[in-house]
């Protein structure tokens, strides 16, 4: 037992010190540290567990002032003392703040949003946060169609283009902000196709783009005139049939393809959770959930599309085991991550046995925070790092891998597989 925990201190040490990959997250490139204590102590993870213990939504309202809402929230973190994302809270906040305590509580709160204010003001922080604590090497932005002027540092911080408003979830309100965002008018599908074109030329600095998928989603082989007149249908009445969207999606996710085959951009494509969910907790309002047709009418664009690399991340345990079978069956699609509902350390560790044990050490990458600030990717960070190294412990530990081979593919899953698929150091 004694020889198991150094084992595991051994690698934790050597898993801590690599300078890793961030692959998504939805960092505010113009301000990418936290604004206020809302943002550390209210982020979504933690304000949805607090809901679910009984707090009512009102008293974290977003018109409310920070300060006030984390008063108002006081009564209910005692509750969730037991989760990861608290232990991942309590860790920030101890590492980046020097905070003492194992728990907000009223005697304490003062200090910590004292703490926060302080930081919200200095200019350098993020770079602070990110390469000094977090040892991260490179984060991904998720980047909306419509945005201009984009003046990120590109030292620490790489784009990728989100597109689900314009394949899954095509709206005429989409169409109409991809016409002001292209210069393009917009009469068919063709017309909408060509403004893709200039949108690709736009944002050719990014490495990726990203789609995340409802369950419910599927991609049958398109009829070219089916989806011209569908998508003449949503022009003309601004909504469209769950038909018609099949049908117009169909048709724009393989002409995408295209676009991604010529630009060598990564696809990256997010399954296992539908949203939103009446009734689900705010501000999440989203739950786990998977079909049995999803990943079936991916495999034929896997297929068609051999040129294009695809990572594939998921928030479901049952897809987990059924995409890292077709990772293994398909040599241009990758797994990555823990995605929502799956970052914690039960589905964390069980993903990653997954992959250790069924793919080669190049098919998947080991990190996504999906962080909104940067003090939040250096907590999931440190959740992630962990599980790693208690991973790769026990593969040791069973004599599935000498502890040189687990540092080696600690490295490849953190830093050299993403550097390899995206193209970035």
């Amino acid at each position: 037992m004694k020889s198991e925990k150094e084992l595991f201190q051994r690698l934790i040490e050597d898993v801590g010190s690599i300078p890793m990959m961030d692959i998504h997250s939805h960092i505010d490139w113009s301000h990418p540290h936290a604004r206020s204590a809302r943002d550390v102590l209210l982020y979504h993870y933690i304000a949805t567990e607090l809901r679910s213990a009984g707090m009512p939504p009102e008293l974290v309202a977003p018109n409310l002032p920070a300060e006030e809402a984390v008063e108002n929230a006081l009564p209910y973190f005692s509750m969730i003392r037991n989760t990861s994302t608290h232990w991942c809270l309590m860790t920030m906040l101890k590492d980046l703040y020097g905070f003492e305590n194992d728990e907000i509580n009223k005697e304490n709160w003062n200090e910590i949003v004292e703490a926060i204010g302080k930081g919200t003001v200095q200019d350098n922080r993020y770079r602070w946060v990110l390469t000094e604590k977090a040892k991260i090497k490179k984060t991904f932005l998720t980047l909306r169609h419509t945005e201009e002027n984009l003046q990120y540092n590109p030292e620490l911080f790489v784009g990728a283009l989100r597109l689900d408003p314009l394949i899954t979830q095509l709206n005429k309100d989409n169409i109409q902000s991809l016409e002001k965002a292209t210069g393009a008018s917009i009469a068919s599908i063709g017309d909408f196709m060509d403004a893709l074109g200039r949108l690709f030329k736009k944002f050719s600095k990014c490495v990726a783009v990203t789609a995340s998928f409802q369950p419910e989603d599927s991609f049958a082989q398109p009829n070219e005139r089916e989806a011209e007149k569908s998508f003449k249908n949503l022009l003309v009445k601004g909504s469209s049939t769950p038909k018609e969207r099949r049908t117009v999606s169909s048709h724009l996710v393989r002409q995408v393809l295209g676009l991604v085959t010529k630009s060598g951009f990564v696809f990256q494509i997010m399954l296992g959770v539908k949203r939103p969910v009446s009734g689900a907790a705010p501000p999440d309002y989203a739950i786990a959930g998977f079909e049995a047709t999803t990943v079936p009418s991916l495999c034929p664009l896997f297929s068609e599309f051999k040129d294009v690399k695809f990572d594939v991340f998921t928030a479901s345990q049952v897809l987990s085991h059924q995409l890292t079978v077709v990772a293994k069956n398909y040599p241009n699609v990758h797994v990555s991550g823990y995605w929502w509902y799956a970052f914690y350390p039960t589905y964390i560790r069980q993903f990653l046995r997954e992959r250790f044990q069924m793919l080669p050490r190049n098919k998947f990458n080991g990190f996504f925070s999906d962080a909104y600030v940067v003090e939040w990717s250096y907590a999931k960070s440190a959740l992630v790092r962990r599980q790693i190294a208690a991973v790769l412990a026990e593969m040791v530990a069973e004599g599935y891998a000498t502890e040189e081979l687990a540092r080696e593919l600690a490295l490849d899953v953190l830093a050299r597989n993403p550097q390899t698929l995206y193209g970035v150091k």
